[in-house]
């Protein structure tokens, strides 16, 4: 996802390690048992070895279902595209000379670029760019191939099927299209103006991924803040009602084919994560502890 969540808390609960990550999905009349399985970008590919179960769930899968295909070079393109403005409107018609000044300088500083570089692109993309570079210099992370992407990767290399439930341009829709430019613009100003708070709760979402804290990630994720925060209408269509329509579609593959199932951790806590929904739908859903 590509909205930082923000609000620090100073302790964590002790979670069972891994036990919410990766879920059995068995009964309903299937013929063989699918697996979901919750990612996380920010998480380097090494962990991937810490989760029981994963790669034998994953080796007797055979498709591979993401939210979108993450190979495609005709939707790359197509993304590349979307990510700049429309109407050649710029970053000096969203922000007053001070706040303009405020985001190139600290753009330069960790970038190295400004927005004499940037500023025809989409604040949203400007914003991901941005604290992915401050996190990786904070953290030493450096993975070029991204754990969200690497089921993908080797799935293609073992001939397995392919299967995105998303297209690209609902994928844009989420990703730049979610509130106005003058909205998104006054985020990326309010994440510089509190860029610690902002690293620390990047810090903190990976604490409880690496614990398979799903349904604390979605409370997190609800918390009200004072700044960058998903409204609750925005929480719907970007988690919620995406769920709803995955449900529309993952019987069907199921039922032709043991899946591996890997989209964002995210989506699989809470009464209307994706766990819970299969759940509903009549599926046996058991977290994989070996």
């Amino acid at each position: 996802m590509k909205k930082s969540l923000f609000i620090l808390i100073l302790a964590l609960i002790a979670y069972p390690a891994m036990a919410q990550l990766l879920w059995r999905i068995s009964g309903n009349g299937l013929k063989q048992p699918s697996y979901l399985f919750g990612t996380h970008h920010l998480i380097p590919i090494s962990f991937l070895d810490s989760v029981p179960g994963l790669y034998k769930a994953f080796n007797a899968s055979e498709m591979i279902i993401g939210e979108m295909i993450l190979s495609d070079l005709d939707a790359t393109a197509t993304m590349q595209k979307a990510a700049v403005m429309p109407n050649h409107i710029k970053m000096k018609d969203l922000l007053d000379e001070q706040d303009y000044q405020l985001v190139d300088a600290e753009l330069k500083r960790v970038l190295k670029m400004g927005l004499s570089d940037l500023s025809i692109l989409n604040p949203s993309l400007i914003l991901t760019l941005y604290e992915m570079e401050i996190y990786k210099q904070l953290t030493g992370f450096s993975d070029d191939i991204k754990s969200d992407s690497y089921f993908q990767l080797v799935g293609s290399e073992k001939g397995k099927k392919m299967l995105g439930l998303e297209t690209i341009q609902q994928q844009i829709a989420l990703l730049f299209e979610n509130g106005t430019l003058q909205r998104q613009a006054n985020l990326l100003v309010a994440s510089i103006n509190q860029k610690e708070t902002a690293l620390n709760e990047m810090l903190h979402l990976n604490k409880l991924y690496r614990t398979g804290a799903i349904d604390e990630m979605v409370l997190h994720a609800k918390k009200s803040g004072d700044f960058s925060q998903l409204t609750e209408a925005e929480y719907t269509k970007i988690v919620d009602d995406r769920n709803a329509e995955w449900l529309n579609k993952l019987p069907a593959q199921m039922q032709a084919s043991g899946c591996f199932i890997a989209v964002g951790a995210l989506h699989l806590g809470g009464d209307k994560g994706v766990v819970k929904l299969l759940q509903k739908a009549g599926f046996k859903v058991a977290a994989v502890s070996k």
